[in-house]
This record gives C-alpha cells, structure tokens and sequence, in this order.
C-alpha cells in the first residue's frame, strides 16, 4: 500500500490493517481512499498467477520461459523489473520450486537462446559479458516504488533498490560495484541494441 497521508501504512497488507482494526477490508479500502487528496491512494493486488502451485508446476514444465511484456502500455500500474530477483529469492530461495543453477539458466541462457543471441546467455570467450553477482542469500526485489520522469509528468512504477545485488557487468564494463552504481560507467552506455544472431 502507497498512501501518503498515513504513512505509517506503507507497504503493509489492507487485510492485516482491516483484522487489527475490526473493519470491513472493503469499507477500510474506502475510508482510506478518501483520506488521500487527489485519490493518491495506491494498493497493489495480484491480478494473475496467484495460484502458488500452478506457478511452481509452469515454472518446472520444460520448454516454458520466463518474462512478461506489454512494451510499456502500463508502466504506471506493473512493474515487471522485479521478475528476476523474485524469481531468486522467492521461488528459489524461500519456496525451493526451483534449484539455483536452474533459475539462472533460465533467465539467462534459454532466454538468450529463445530470441536467438548466440552471444549473450552464457559466460565463454568470445560471448558479450553481461554478468550479475548477487548473493543467493539476500537477493530479494526491493521497493517498487512510484518515479515521475516521463513526458507531461508521466509515472511509472520502478524497482531499482534490489537487495543483495552485488556487482554488475554489461558488455564487460562495471557499471555496479558493491550495490553501487558507477556513474562515469554508466555515462559511457557500454548497452547495445541486441538484435539476434544470424542462424
């Protein structure tokens, strides 16, 4: 939950708030909206795969892929930037759907091999280095949190606090060391256009 005028809710569950206070979680929804000027009230609710067990047996069935897409059309209601340290740090870590190694070769090389990158996906000589190190321990999602840095105050919804994101490689340059950001790197944009390999 996202709701400025009461800020000591932030980031916890309408349910929970509704059981300690004895209220209707509908009515509550209600009350609360109407506390927030500008209806700046925010909530976030799952709208698809919240069947745990159907998720685990898709993300176990060979020959399906990670990742979802709507090229932008919603950037201020989804945020899909969360996908790959959810998947790491829920589906591996806490609910061990998935092993490790299987996880990585997921968002990684099948990933690569699917949009036809025979150079990225996997670290040999010769493939472009596009290289995360991140402690299986600790990765976790971070914050999503609201920016407003589109056009005519345009905003979207990013996750760019992750946890336990070490250091971070693109085309071989450093741009994050220790969790933080290396700027200059960042200002050289060592990221190319991929487009896929011929076949």
């Amino acid at each position: 939950m996202d709701a400025p005028s009461s800020p000591d809710l932030v980031g916890r569950r309408l349910t929970d708030i509704a059981g300690e206070t004895g209220a209707d979680p509908f009515d509550l929804l209600l009350e609360l909206a109407l506390l927030e000027p500008d209806l700046k009230l925010r909530v976030k609710a799952m709208l698809a795969n919240d069947d745990a067990e159907g998720v685990a047996m898709l993300l176990n069935t060979e020959g399906c892929t990670l990742g979802l897409s709507d090229a932008g059309a919603h950037v201020g209601q989804l945020c899909d930037a969360v996908l790959s340290t959810d998947l790491l740090g829920s589906w591996v870590r806490d609910k061990k759907v998935l092993t490790l190694e299987n996880a990585v070769h997921k968002l990684t090389q099948v990933q690569a091999n699917l949009f036809g990158f025979t150079d990225r996906g996997v670290l040999r000589v010769g493939a472009l280095a596009d290289i995360v190190v991140f402690d299986a321990a600790t990765v976790s999602p971070g914050p999503v949190r609201r920016v407003v840095d589109f056009p005519a105050n345009g905003e979207r919804l990013t996750a760019d606090q992750p946890t336990g994101m070490h250091h971070l490689f693109v085309n071989g340059v450093e741009v994050q060391r220790d969790g933080k950001l290396l700027q200059p790197a960042l200002d050289s944009l060592p990221g190319r256009l991929v487009k896929p390999s011929p076949r």
